[in-house]
């Protein structure tokens, strides 16, 4: 339907070569539809958003709506500065028919009291990345063998490993050290799965106990008990951290959903002979293998209009009516939302899905304080 106008809003949101390029089109689709709004839309890089985010707020120039990162929403949520979303706005009877719709880690992050802050776009678990053409190298099947515990982990990526001399050929698993996010996001699982926490509800760090040692020791056996890794043999960087993998020297990584346009041009003979899949992080038993998740929320600021707040509302309720699309341009990112696109073919075929969503559906949030 066509809103009442004129009305110019501000949009910010994250930079990515495939995600990015979507969220531009559906903005210029929405005010096409409506040609009384005028949507000022810019995008900054992941590190440069949080800051032009937090001085905007500062200086008065922050922007109507934006995309938020679900690990920023703490941080929001500690000064006041997001309106609280009206479900109903965006297509959803009940808080809780919304509620139903998203993984529960989602919802966590999302929400604060009895309302919800963030309109997901997508959530993602992370995945253990196996080069199948080397496990059937060592005798290894990539489905009856992948790892299902950590010691499991360690033991496979042994038997992974090539070394010439002390010098590595190839490590059987590899964690990423070439910064702290990712850092905390590989040993996030790990942690929660011995019976850790970060912080207490007060917000203090709490790793310093017996669970975060139990779950140090479980990290450093990679390289320490079972010689698969050695951290300092590394070529990852913040734009592939995963290169590693891709360029195969290392048979295992943990990482989000991997495009085959990422691996095509850094390893084209993986990318056509399809030598990889992606399996469940191990668990510290069997049967509860859970990963770490993140995602982003379509959000708005507390400091906008009321008019400017609702028409924001069916902004991000016309950009999220056409999942398929959204599927079709962003695969294999999935949606946060359950309904409405997994179950079409185009979802069902794409390989390895279940996987991609299981670990979405059964992951863990980030650690987030705003305690220093």
């Amino acid at each position: 339907a066509q809103l009442k106008g004129p009305m110019n809003i501000s949009f910010w949101t994250f930079d990515n070569p495939q995600q990015r390029p979507w969220i531009q089109k559906r903005v210029k689709l929405f005010a096409e539809n409506n040609p009384n709004v005028k949507v000022d839309f810019q995008w900054f890089s992941f590190p440069d958003l949080g800051k032009k985010l937090s001085v905007g707020f500062a200086t008065g120039t922050s922007p109507d709506g934006f995309v938020s990162q679900d690990w920023f929403m703490p941080t929001w949520f500690s000064k006041d500065l997001l309106a609280p979303l009206d479900v109903q706005q965006l297509g959803y009877p009940s808080m809780e028919a919304f509620k139903n719709d998203f993984a529960p880690a989602f919802v966590a992050g999302a929400s604060r009291g009895d309302k919800i802050y963030g309109f997901p776009l997508w959530f993602y678990g992370y995945l253990n990345y196996l080069n199948t053409k080397q496990f059937k190298e060592v005798g290894l099947d990539p489905e009856k063998d992948q790892p299902q515990t950590w010691q499991q982990l360690g033991e496979v990526a042994k038997r992974l490993t090539i070394k010439d001399g002390n010098r590595f050929v190839r490590q059987g698993f590899k964690f990423a050290m070439h910064s702290a996010q990712w850092t905390m996001i590989q040993f996030n699982p790990i942690l929660i799965g011995v019976g850790g926490q970060w912080f207490d509800k007060d917000g203090k760090c709490t790793i310093n106990n017996e669970a975060g040692v139990k779950a140090m020791t479980i990290r450093a056996s990679i390289a320490r008990q079972y010689g698969a890794e050695d951290p300092a043999d590394t070529i990852a960087t913040n734009p592939i951290p995963q290169m590693d993998w891709v360029r195969e020297r290392c048979s295992m990584f943990m990482c989000m959903p991997q495009p085959v346009d990422m691996i095509r041009p850094n390893n084209p003979e993986m990318a056509a002979g399809g030598w990889y899949r992606p399996v469940q992080y191990p668990g510290v038993v069997a049967d509860k293998r859970i990963s770490t998740t993140y995602g982003f929320n379509f959000v708005i600021s507390a400091r906008a209009p009321k008019e400017k707040q609702e028409l924001l509302h069916s902004m991000y309720r016309f950009i999220m009516s056409d999942l398929a699309d959204c599927w079709k341009d962003t695969a294999p990112f999935p949606l946060a939302r359950k309904t409405g696109w997994s179950d079409s073919p185009a979802v069902q075929s794409f390989p390895y899905i279940e996987e991609i969503l299981r670990s979405r559906d059964l992951g863990v949030y980030l650690p987030r304080t705003v305690v220093v």
